[in-house]
């Protein structure tokens, strides 16, 4: 990963941070072009989420950035839950992932 791409993907988190406060982002599935840069990377957010749809629309809408991102949610609780499950997608997110925010 190239530092343009790194510092892109550390300003989404650090938008979305600021926007909704969660307990941890975590970035996963990243694509990368012919080039070795970022083409696209999706975040995992967890937190206390009582709403998805309207917290998704609110990231999507106010966060921009160069490179196109996708948002998984998981309130605290469920993220809990599924962690250590290994047949969960949590459980890949949080073992592969990168931990950008959080613990």
């Amino acid at each position: 990963m190239n530092e343009r791409s790194d510092k892109i993907i550390e300003e989404t988190v650090t938008k979305i941070v600021e926007l909704v406060s969660p307990s941890k982002v975590i970035e996963y599935n990243t694509k990368y072009d012919m080039e070795g840069n970022v083409s696209s990377f999706k975040l995992c957010i967890v937190g206390k989420i009582t709403d998805k749809r309207k917290l998704l629309t609110r990231i999507f809408d106010e966060v921009d950035s160069d490179i196109p991102y996708d948002v998984l949610l998981y309130t605290d609780e469920q993220f809990e839950v599924l962690k250590d499950n290994v047949d969960a997608f949590a459980a890949h997110v949080n073992q592969k992932g990168r931990v950008w925010y959080g613990k």
